[in-house]
């Protein structure tokens, strides 16, 4: 349990309010930095057919955790489930058109959540279009090597690099400078 409590501070993220199984209806901002949130679009933003393994590596402030994830998206869904590596299950996320659902296994912690986890995914991985207008209070930025780097008042808070070519397919890091946590994501894209 300890090393799930980790987990969560390494994400960085904020209380789920409601029992073992919740639903979130419509869209809410999830806080990126002081000043600055993403709107989760009503529907899945990510290309049906999608099939990923990922190995996560997270830190908050002093603390390391690494967990995997397993991803699949279908057309107008997107689910995800977390597991500890060669362990149990921590919570599995169901994103359809209207609705965020989480259903959290009794070892995983109480604040662990559905949308900042999905915040956070389309941070590394959604469109440059798509992120653009779900971004309140900060602009994205993009380099010509492809770096992101969601600004506040003419400063970095978020900077995410991602690999070449397929962003699903490889090594991606995002790190939260505001809230002090980073992910480094190694992936590997099953299908298609």
């Amino acid at each position: 349990m300890r090393h799930i409590a980790t987990l969560v501070a390494a994400l960085g993220i904020s209380v789920l309010l409601g029992g073992c199984v919740a639903a979130t209806p419509g869209p809410v901002g999830e806080p990126l930095a002081p000043g600055v949130s993403l709107i989760l679009p009503d529907k899945p933003v990510f290309a049906g057919g999608l099939v990923v393994n990922q190995l996560v590596q997270a830190r908050f402030q002093d603390r390391h955790q690494v967990f995997q994830s397993f991803i699949e998206a279908g057309t107008n869904r997107f689910s995800i489930v977390m597991s500890v590596p060669s362990g149990p299950r921590i919570m599995k996320i169901n994103w359809s058109k209207g609705s965020v659902s989480a259903q959290k296994e009794p070892i995983a912690p109480e604040a662990l959540s559905a949308r900042r986890m999905l915040a956070d995914l389309m941070l590394v991985y959604a469109s440059a279009d798509v992120l653009r207008a779900a971004l309140k209070g900060g602009t994205l930025e993009v380099d010509a090597k492809g770096t992101r780097s969601i600004v506040r008042d003419g400063t970095p808070v978020i900077v995410v690099t991602r690999p070449s070519g397929d962003a699903w397919s490889g090594r991606s890091a995002l790190i939260n400078h505001a809230f002090d946590y980073e992910l480094n994501i190694q992936s590997q894209r099953v299908s298609p």
